[in-house]
């Protein structure tokens, strides 16, 4: 499969879902798109951030609800990582972890882990395309659709990766 998919991996009724992914950008401000409300609003959903060692992470996706929870792991400017609360599933946890690269881009990683089993694969296309949101919005794009987006790689997705 190539690079900018993600990798699933399920043991028994849980999942994880990683992506390495490099950006164009400073390190400084791929953290900032993932530890501000206006940087978090560019290319995920509205948020507030209360960015400490026991802070919060809520990210409002409106009708669908209120993701996040408390911050687990907090190293600035290089990892975050927090709760995943979003009703209706069980609880889970996504680590963000910057690294520096020699030519100014820098490295992404990120693993979302004890996701259903059964909603993994949504899991995969939807943080993929968030993923090609953020490489948009660092690019200074606006007009990024998300849903199109992640309707063209669902399928992708289901019949790629092994579930």
């Amino acid at each position: 499969m190539k690079s900018e998919y993600g990798d699933l991996n399920i043991d028994n009724s849980r999942a994880t879902v990683a992506f390495d992914r490099v950006f164009d950008a400073a390190m400084a401000t791929v953290w900032d798109m993932l530890t501000t409300d206006e940087g978090l609003e560019r290319w995920l959903a509205p948020a507030t951030v209360d960015l400490r060692a026991d802070g919060t992470m809520d990210i409002d996706f409106g009708e669908e609800g209120l993701a996040g929870g408390a911050i687990i792991d907090l190293v600035p400017g290089s990892s975050i990582e927090y709760e995943w609360r979003f009703p209706g599933e069980p609880d889970s946890i996504i680590r963000f972890d910057l690294e520096a690269l020699d030519d100014g881009r820098t490295r992404l990683r990120l693993h979302h882990r004890l996701l259903p089993s059964d909603q993994a694969v949504g899991y995969g296309a939807g943080w993929h395309a968030h993923l090609d949101q953020l490489t948009d919005a660092l690019s200074g794009g606006a007009d990024f659709n998300w849903i199109d987006r992640f309707n063209k790689l669902l399928p992708e997705y289901r019949s790629s990766l092994t579930v």
